[in-house]
């Protein structure tokens, strides 16, 4: 079995469609709350490995001639701290880079899950977080973050509505970045450190920044920034402290009324087992339960992590530890697990859209055999995606952006689109919503199937263009012979708009425009034009019709292969 860390996205996919179906299911569902730890902001802000390397090497440049120096003696607790034996010891040099000691990495290695004690360590004269505000240097250390590929999955998911509640460990400000690269609001969150912005206006999606918030330390320090917890002192002094009950009190509500999925968080902090130790005496859930109640993505269970299992699942822990354990491990890390869980809610809506189309003739196995289409593309971006995960995550955004705007706006400008969600709700509110029906993508959905059908068979090979160029359609059809643009429209109008705005010319051989409704016959802006050149231009398939008179999928996929023609 792959780690953790080296699992692809498409193993981490096959995962979702076998021994973790339910799961996948579940977050497709709204079903779970997603609870992020450090790890998924490893490779875009400093994670606590480097949070202990860099306290050890501010305390190393401070150091003075001064016997009584504060900053020396700050270090020697940290020594201490780490257990070095003597011969590591005498590898340190403080007239050198910490970075030189060839002792650091197991100085690092034991401290990284002390770290509130190495934050709780006082500086005599100064402020109690002086290391973790002036050694961290945090307002630079954590402001100006870009998000990385697991981030903007997660704000795909929330967007589209299936993760509608996170609680984080986190102060950066990754997920609210994310939301903005894709072209909204930070306000799409109701973020809340305290509890008390629950007390707002309401917003999509609830984010519980519990341990504080950068953001808003650095916008506001006089208030947010006593609310960075990182000093040991300070995580169990919120398990009681007044100023923090309402978020208390709604994080216990949370894990009681949904399933719990860690991503990069390894629960060694007290205050999170104290949660779902209340839970666990309260009422919890039964560890058996479909789909599982706990889930970690993790290369294995942490000591804190087996520690919530059994607070959570009380007396059935025991018992039943091994079977929990092996249930509630999935063995994939954030970037993996959240860009499968992406690719796979998308593509449960599009079967759920396809499902919904007006189609009286078409069986269930026909029905099937559509939805494998879908799946085989699903599986066909999974695999390019490992070349570049960031780049595979902007991508997905950008064409599913450029492609719905295409379908229910009927516009293709230049440059970069903000994500257009395929639905709001979650899968099981989508089957038979009637708002559906005028967007073109129950048809769209059906049409994608085919084209992965066909893909899947080696008649043609599809691809995506630059979605930011407003000459790209949603997909690109290459077969031996030819290649052409296909641009999904839901209506006729849509089709003009399309265009006017330059998407593509009456007189573009290598364009095929599907449809979802009918489609009128088209004047040319130069009627004589294809007559002199022999030129043809694009190719219009009122799909909804043709999906309404096909008798089979076979017949189905042989009128459609034959109207795009290449």
């Amino acid at each position: 079995m792959p780690t953790a860390g080296s699992i692809t996205v498409q193993e981490t996919l096959d995962l979702l469609d076998g021994a973790f179906a339910s799961v996948k299911k579940g977050v497709a569902e709204g079903s779970y709350s997603f609870w992020l730890g450090s790890g998924i902001s490893r490779g875009r802000v400093i994670g606590l490995d480097g949070v202990i390397a860099k306290l050890i090497e501010f305390l190393r440049s401070n150091i003075t001639a001064d016997a009584n120096c504060r900053f020396r003696t700050a270090l020697d607790s940290i020594v201490k701290m780490a257990g070095l034996t003597p011969e590591q010891r005498a590898e340190i040099d403080i007239s050198a880079p910490a970075a030189n000691w060839a002792c650091l990495q197991a100085m690092v290695s034991t401290l990284w899950d002390k770290y509130s004690e190495v934050l709780s360590l006082d500086i005599p004269g100064e402020d109690l977080d002086f290391l973790l505000w002036v050694g961290l240097d945090f307002p630079n250390t954590f402001s100006g973050q870009k998000a990385d590929a697991e981030h903007l999955a997660l704000a795909m998911l929330a967007l589209e509505g299936a993760v509608s509640e996170i609680a984080t460990a986190n102060w950066d400000g990754l997920i609210e970045a994310a939301l903005e690269e894709l072209g909204h609001s930070s306000n799409f969150l109701q973020i809340t450190v305290d509890g008390e912005d629950l007390r707002g206006p309401q917003a999509a999606a609830r984010l519980y920044k519990f341990h504080g918030c950068a953001r808003r330390a650095i916008e506001d320090e006089q208030t947010y920034r006593k609310m960075l917890i990182a000093r040991d002192p300070q995580i169990v002094d919120w398990m009681t402290n007044q100023t923090f009950a309402i978020v208390r009190e709604q994080l216990v509500a949370l894990i009681q009324r949904s399933r719990t999925l860690m991503i990069g968080l390894s629960a060694q902090d007290a205050n999170i087992k104290h949660l779902f130790g209340r839970v666990g005496a309260i009422k919890g859930w039964d560890w058996n339960s479909t789909p599982t109640p706990i889930v970690f993505a993790a290369d294995e269970l942490s000591q804190g992590q087996k520690t919530v299992l059994n607070v959570a699942y009380g007396d059935n822990y025991g018992p039943n530890r091994d079977a929990i354990a092996q249930a509630a491990l999935f063995r994939a890390y954030g970037k993996q697990i959240l860009l499968s869980l992406l690719l796979s809610v998308i593509v449960e809506k599009l079967k759920t859209m396809a499902l919904d189309a007006a189609a009286p003739n078409l069986t269930d196995g026909h029905r099937q055999a559509v939805a494998d289409g879908l799946v085989h593309l699903r599986n066909k971006v999974a695999t390019s995606s490992e070349v570049d995960r960031l780049a595979a995550a902007q991508m997905i955004a950008a064409t599913i952006g450029r492609a719905k705007f295409q379908l229910q706006n009927g516009e293709s400008e230049p440059g970069k689109r903000p994500y257009f969600p395929l639905d709001k709700q979650p899968v099981h509110l989508m089957a038979g919503d009637v708002a559906s029906a005028v967007t073109g993508q129950r048809e769209a959905a059906n049409a994608l199937g085919l084209i992965g059908l066909d893909d899947r068979d080696g008649i043609w090979h599809a691809s995506v263009d630059d979605p930011t160029q407003p000459n790209s359609g949603a997909l690109r059809l290459t077969s031996a012979t030819a290649t052409t643009r296909i641009f999904f429209t839901a209506n006729d109008d849509n089709i003009t708009s399309l265009l006017e705005c330059g998407a593509f010319d009456e007189s573009d051989p290598d364009v095929v425009v599907v449809c979802s409704r009918r489609v009128s016959a088209r004047q040319q802006r130069n009627p004589s034009a294809n007559f002199r050149t022999g030129v043809v231009g694009p190719r219009y398939i009122a799909f909804g019709p043709l999906l309404q008179r096909a008798d089979g999928i076979d017949a189905l996929r042989e009128e459609f292969r034959s109207e795009i023609a290449i």
